[in-house]
């Protein structure tokens, strides 16, 4: 069957190629019994414009790319697929890369990115990099939108959960529950978003009066892996019977780490010691006991910065904070429960 084209769909209407074109485009005055016509002639031929031959005519791909530290965690995988699911509402591709937190590396896939030509970046940032970064951005003139961590000072649209927001929640709750005696478990404090939970966690414990331990601060790497060499850390330095009562974990992956050190020295959560993570990853409720967490908008947050990066959004520095929420889960209790 031979493939209709754009003069078959003219044929059917009655109009010419460039009427149905306008039409296509959303450019030029249409009566709307006309544009009604050409759309019926659309629908009954089943016809498709080309993509590419449209990529052609306004030096466009429908591509754009995606830049997370790590694919591979779960935070990054979901809000991967939250961009993937609203950029193909526009019919547009996503290439996604990680970047493992390592500045060179973002930069590589940067300038990879830009030989593709795409039509816009979102870049989850390892906030390591240097003013080439931003320089080669300005040169190249794409669309850029930077989501999930806050970076100051730069020309572009950035949206993110509101961290500090997050954190005074997960250290009010603990608060509320009576636990006076709190941890945190931090990823490299070199970021940002680190930064602003450990802020949000001070103002918490400085609102109930309650005074900050500076040695009660954990700071690693990322991952499970990490969590797990905190939590052992932690034992390390206090001993089990100088535990705090209560943990909060910046991310839940941390929060599984040391979940899992505590099934292997049984310590019982949240018997002998609280947890409670941040992010509400698919695996936060798989776990035993399932983990009481800080959820983040991931799916908004997907949503948004695409949106923003195809609107007039992209061409002006805004900042768009989305407000986080507790979810209550097994993990956490009050500490007289304790033994």
């Amino acid at each position: 069957m031979p493939k209709v084209t754009i003069y078959d769909v003219a044929k059917r209407a009655g109009v010419s190629a460039a009427t149905v074109s306008k039409v296509l485009n959303g450019t030029g005055r249409i009566s709307p019994e006309t544009s009604q016509r050409i759309r019926a002639a659309i629908e009954e031929l089943q016809y498709r414009p080309s993509l590419i031959a449209s990529a052609l005519k306004k030096h466009q791909t429908f591509s754009v790319g995606l830049l997370v530290p790590d694919i591979t965690n779960p935070f990054y995988a979901a809000l991967a697929r939250a961009v993937e699911d609203q950029a193909l509402a526009h019919n547009y591709a996503v290439l996604i890369c990680s970047t493992d937190n390592i500045a060179e590396r973002e930069e590589k896939q940067l300038e990879l990115f830009l030989r593709q030509r795409l039509d816009g970046l979102i870049v989850a940032t390892s906030e390591a990099m240097g003013q080439e970064f931003f320089n080669t951005l300005h040169q190249s003139q794409v669309r850029v939108v930077f989501i999930d961590r806050v970076i100051p000072n730069v020309p572009y649209p950035v949206i993110a959960t509101d961290h500090y927001l997050g954190s005074y929640l997960a250290t009010e709750h603990l608060i509320e529950l009576g636990h006076r005696d709190i941890a945190i478990f931090l990823e490299p404090l070199t970021l940002r978003s680190s930064l602003e939970r450990l802020r949000g966690f001070a103002k918490a414990l400085e609102a109930h009066q309650i005074k900050f331990d500076d040695h009660l601060v954990f700071s690693e790497g990322f991952g499970v892996e990490a969590g797990y060499e905190l939590a052992q850390r932690m034992l390390t330095q206090k001993g089990p019977q100088e535990l705090p009562t209560a943990i909060f974990a910046a991310t839940d992956q941390l929060a599984i780490g040391a979940l899992q050190y505590f099934h292997e020295k049984g310590i019982s959560v949240p018997d002998q010691i609280s947890l409670i993570g941040y992010d509400d990853i698919q695996m936060a409720k798989m776990v035993s006991p399932p983990l009481t967490t800080v959820a983040q908008p991931i799916t908004e947050l997907g949503h948004q910065a695409f949106e923003v990066l195809l609107g007039t959004q992209a061409l002006s520095a805004t900042t768009t904070l989305l407000p986080p929420r507790v979810v209550v889960r097994s993990s956490t209790a009050a500490p007289h429960l304790q033994s």
